[in-house]
């Protein structure tokens, strides 16, 4: 199925605004990213307030959002940004997670983690277990509802979400929910281009790189690198996973899914048809999207509430 008219006419002007391809210093690729995100439209939400978490190696920057000012424990998400584990920080995301706060109707807490390389794993992965369980610990202060705290994360932050998960699921401080959107939960190799029905030229992209800087020499089978590999997914949390159809890591958000209700774990599958890698943000440039952000809202909110 192709892109709806007005989505397609998007897309095109998206990637037109993308920088040329050709080696760039890390540098200049985390600001294109910042530039990129900066773009996007930030609406307002009922309340903001800036956070300082306890890390395993120093403070984390974070941000809560609730949809309204009610002071009543609300049901919330820890959001973890994506970005390919290098891009990204929690003020770029801002209006990721404006958006994302909206369309669930619960709060969200999104949190800034160590990147490679100057951090590479597990140090992102145990700056998450630390984000989420600290929340969890100073709900009550945050106006949050601690039994009804999930966690999330888009692209390379879904598989940081994964991966605590995965770490928590048997512990007291088990998340309720896991929210994946486009996540990338198999990284042994960079997963092959989807044909595309519309004629776009594939992006240029350097995952290999990316996976080297992150992981190195670590084992890419282990559960918290690579979440889809898991041996038992018995037990893990409700689960909701958006995938975009014409994105590479389609597949393995869907693979994901079906292991996920093999093993008796509640899981909705929303499927971005006719969308994209990257579409979280891009609900107020064409209708499709904001479609697909309404749908994945809905079923968060019915998991967690």
């Amino acid at each position: 199925m192709g892109r709806d008219p007005d989505y397609l006419a998007y897309i095109r002007s998206h990637r037109a605004q993308s920088p040329p391809p050709g080696r760039r210093r890390l540098a200049e690729v985390r600001a294109a990213a910042v530039q990129e995100l900066a773009r996007l439209p930030r609406p307002a939400v009922g309340h903001v307030k800036d956070l300082t978490i306890d890390g395993p190696a120093g403070p984390l920057p974070a941000r809560l959002y609730r949809p309204d000012a009610a002071a009543a424990p609300a049901p919330g998400l820890v959001f973890f940004h994506g970005g390919g584990w290098i891009l990204g920080d929690m003020e770029s995301y801002d209006p990721v997670a404006r958006a994302l706060t909206l369309a669930c109707g619960v709060a969200v807490v999104s949190v800034d983690y160590r990147r490679p390389p100057e951090a590479p794993f597990p140090a992102p992965v145990d700056d998450a277990t630390a984000a989420y369980t600290w929340v969890r610990e100073n709900a009550a202060d945050l106006g949050l509802h601690p039994a009804r705290l999930g966690i999330a994360g888009d692209s390379a932050g879904g598989q940081l979400a994964a991966a605590t998960s995965w770490r928590l699921h048997t512990t007291p401080a088990a998340p309720a929910a896991q929210v994946l959107i486009y996540p990338a939960v198999d990284l042994r190799a960079v997963p092959p281009d989807l044909p595309d029905p519309d004629g776009l030229p594939i992006p240029p992209n350097s995952l290999d790189r990316v996976l080297e800087l992150y992981l190195h020499d670590t084992d890419r089978t282990l559960p918290e690198v690579s979440p889809l590999l898991a041996p038992d997914l018995t037990g893990m949390p409700p689960t909701v996973i958006a995938t975009a159809e014409h994105d590479r890591l389609r597949p393995q958000g869907e693979a994901y899914a079906a292991r996920l209700r093999e093993a008796a774990v509640p899981t909705t599958l929303v499927a971005g048809t006719g969308l994209d890698h990257g579409f979280l943000g891009w609900g107020s440039f064409a209708r499709r999207p904001a479609q697909v952000i309404a749908e994945l809202g809905a079923a968060v909110h019915t998991t967690l509430t």
